[in-house]
Parts: structure tokens; sequence; C-alpha cells
């Protein structure tokens, strides 16, 4: 690990999850609830200032943050503390304070996809580029060269590296044709697929990626561009996550990173230049959404789930209940992150 790949995940948990709990600052402030701590970084902490009725404090970790609002601890009551408790607010202005975090981290990521629309966006190109051929491969042999570009194999289009690659499995041991693009002319090549290539190679033997190309739009028009772009990832992330809990009711494995993978792609990412890490960054925090308002004890969501449940009860749960499922709810959490990051680890490092 280096130093600057470790200073780079730093920076991105960070500012990720300072957005997050700044819009759960911002939103309590508005709702004349009294936030008794603002802190960056995980305790145990390093030094605190306060300034009006709130402590800023920067803590040992540098990887997260969070807000304490006066009353928000389960089995505070109503009346507790004054007309400035958490506790006392109604059940909607509590619901949005809570899903004000996600908000954040929504608003952080149309800012960047609007900057990245109006500095120049890298976007598909709807074509591969092949990026290596490896010696004595079907892919040398047939006369392809790292920097062409692969349109379609059997007359069907691969817009995406995914899209080939899946093209290619479905047509093991037979021979295919190739639309490559070489020198801007485009030409038909045969190439066989192999059934059982040597070990670290592919079937056809080349490593392939999907070609972006630079999109500017006018200064007025990147908000709209960026906010198109914003709903269009969100879209893909929700039903993305449908399907990862499809398949695990299925019993299939699904592809779930933690914080080792999401190291291992910073710096992956964040070597390709500025405008991919800010893209990764725009995608990460729409992630955020998504996971953080999932309806899981401990996270947003799951703590939106109780305020929906004390409306149709018409009273709170108990402190205990709560205090139960909380607690259950990160120790499940807990566990799969570490799960995860033994499973990152064997295939990253």
């Amino acid at each position: 690990m280096e130093l600057l790949d470790i200073l780079r995940f730093i920076l991105l948990l960070s500012v990720l999850i300072f957005v997050h709990e700044g819009g759960h600052f911002l939103l309590a402030k508005l709702a004349g609830v009294k936030v008794e701590e603002f802190g960056f970084g995980i305790p145990p902490r390093l030094w605190g200032r306060k300034w009006g009725d709130t402590i800023y404090s920067l803590n040992l970790l540098p990887i997260g943050g969070f807000v304490r609002l006066k009353g928000e601890d389960a089995g505070e009551t109503l009346g507790f503390g004054g007309a400035d408790s958490f506790a006392i607010k109604s059940k909607l202005r509590r619901a949005a304070i809570i899903a004000a975090g996600a908000l954040g981290n929504f608003i952080l990521a149309w800012l960047l996809f609007s900057v990245l629309w109006g500095v120049g966006n890298l976007v598909s190109a709807e074509k591969v580029l092949v990026s290596q051929v490896l010696d004595g491969s079907p892919a040398q042999e047939a006369g392809i060269h790292p920097g062409d570009f692969i349109l379609s194999l059997n007359d069907v289009p691969t817009p995406q590296a995914e899209e080939l690659i899946r093209l290619t499995r479905e047509n093991l041991g037979e021979k295919v044709t190739l639309a490559v693009e070489s020198g801007g002319k485009v030409q038909e090549i045969a190439v066989l697929v192999r059934a059982q290539p040597p070990q670290g190679e592919g079937p056809i033997g080349f490593a392939v990626e999907t070609a972006t190309k630079e999109v500017k739009v006018p200064f007025w028009q990147a908000p709209f561009s960026g906010l198109i772009t914003t709903f269009e990832n969100l879209g893909m992330m929700v039903k993305g996550i449908g399907t990862i809990i499809s398949s695990i009711f299925r019993g299939e494995e699904v592809a779930v990173g933690g914080p080792v993978a999401i190291y291992a792609l910073t710096s992956l990412v964040a070597d390709g230049g500025v405008k991919p890490f800010l893209s990764f960054m725009a995608i990460l925090s729409l992630n955020l959404v998504v996971v953080n308002l999932l309806p899981i004890p401990a996270l947003d969501g799951g703590r939106i789930l109780f305020i929906g449940i004390e409306a149709i009860r018409g009273k709170r749960l108990s402190a205990r209940v709560e205090q139960l499922v909380n607690s259950l709810g990160f120790a499940f959490l807990l566990l799969l992150i570490v799960l995860l990051s033994i499973r990152d680890l064997q295939t990253f490092f």
C-alpha cells in the first residue's frame, strides 16, 4: 500500500461521509434541533471547540464523521430537554432530518457530474478498446493489435466490454467474426474462441475495456446534464440492489465489495486522472444514498422504518426493543464488512 493511495482513499471516504453528516447537521439546524456535536473522524477526540451550541471536533480515525443531536437516542421521550430536542419533533421532521444525509450525497453527486459535463465528461464511445494482445493468442494470429476497436461479434453490437465478454463466453470452442476498427477502417476478422485457454489468458487472448470519449456541454446546460446523469446512475443502482437481493434469495453468488474493494478501485481509478476520480466519487456517493436508505436497523433507512412503525402503531417502540434491534443490525453490518473484506483481500491482493 502506497502512502498516496491511502491518502486518496481517506480523502474519498472523508468527503462522502462529511457531506452525509453535513446534510443531517443542516436540516437539524433548520428544524430547530440542537446539534450537540459535529465530529470529523471517528473518536477518540483529538481536538474540539464549541461555537454556539455545537462542539466541532476532530477525531483520531479520519475515515468518517458523525452528528450528535439532542434527544435522538432511543428511549428519550416527548418533552425530553425542551423545544430544541429531536425527540419532540414531528414524525415528518424527524424522518426528514434522518433522510437529509442521503440528500447531501445526492447533491454531491449532482454537483460532481455537473462539473464533469462542464469541463468535459468521459462517456462510452459505444465500442470496445483492445488494450493488450497476448503473444501466440488467437487474437494475435488473426491480426488484432492493441489500440484496435471491437464493434461487434457475429453482427451483435458490443458497445460495452461486458457485452463482448458475455458473447465470447457464449461461443466457447467456436470461430466468431469480429468487426474490428483499425486506423479508421473497419474490417471483419474471424477468430477462434478457445474453450480451454492457458491459465491467466482469456478465450481470445486479448484484454479489452469500454472505449470512452470526452463530451463537453455549455456551462448553463451542465447542471441539467448533471442531474440527468445523477438520476440515470441512481436508477441503475436501485436496479442493481434489487438484482443482488434477488440473487441472495436464489442462493447465487453476488458481486458486492467492501472497504478493501473500494480502496483497490480508488487506487486504480485515481491513476487514470482527476476526471475518473471525480466520476468514481459521484458514483460512490449515489451508492451511499441507496445503501443507507435500505430499511436495515442501524442504517438511516432503519431509523425511518421505526418512524413508520410509530405512525402505524400510534406510539413509539420501547427503548429496549429499538436498542436491541439496532444493536443486532449493527452487528450484522459489522460481520458483513469483515466477511467482504476477507474476500476482497483474497481477490485484490
